[in-house]
């Protein structure tokens, strides 16, 4: 396994960013960003042994490979509801709606079936509600996180731009923007 003290750096910085993220969040009724917060930190700490541990890195592959999943459904979906939530819409059909689709794909992922159409199309669901209650609202941080996310998912995530930074580098400082939003 290639070590990339770049792709350990990018790690850490996420995980700078979720303990950030974390501590202005720690203390409120808002449980949904605590949760996300703590999966992307736990995914980047991991990140940052596996990248950046030449001897033992290999030994947490599965572990890491485990929330980098969970990170990519539930990030998302999570602020999403807390967003509609924070707004009044404190239904479950909310919640369900929001989140259903993460569950569905972590469903898959445990009985290792193809999961990629279901996760594409639950963050896709999760940017356009997010974009347009946050526009209606006009929450413009949320808009930018929607469009962050966005961008991150189906851009870089996708190795669509041909630079010399691995897509996973590229894919964790946008996740550090999509937090600070």
């Amino acid at each position: 396994m290639p070590h990339k003290y770049s792709t350990a750096l990018s790690h850490l910085i996420l995980a700078g960013t979720g303990i950030y993220c974390l501590s202005r969040y720690h203390e409120s009724t808002y449980k949904l960003p605590s949760g996300t917060y703590s999966i992307i930190i736990t995914n980047s700490l991991l990140g940052v042994w596996k990248w950046g541990n030449p001897d033992y890195g290999h030994n947490v592959n599965k572990l890491y490979n485990f929330t980098s999943f969970l990170q990519m459904i539930t990030s998302l979906p999570f602020i999403v509801t807390q967003v509609w939530f924070n707004l009044g819409y404190n239904q479950h059909e909310v919640a369900i709606a929001h989140n259903g689709a993460s569950v569905l794909s972590l469903l898959l992922y445990l009985v290792d079936k193809s999961k990629e159409d279901v996760v594409d199309a639950s963050i896709a669901i999760n940017v356009i509600s997010l974009g347009v209650i946050s526009l209606l609202y006009e929450n413009y941080y949320g808009v930018a996180a929607s469009i962050s996310y966005f961008f991150n998912h189906f851009i870089l995530r996708e190795g669509l731009f041909d630079i010399d930074l691995p897509v996973i580098d590229l894919y964790n400082y946008g996740l550090c923007f999509f937090c600070y939003f």
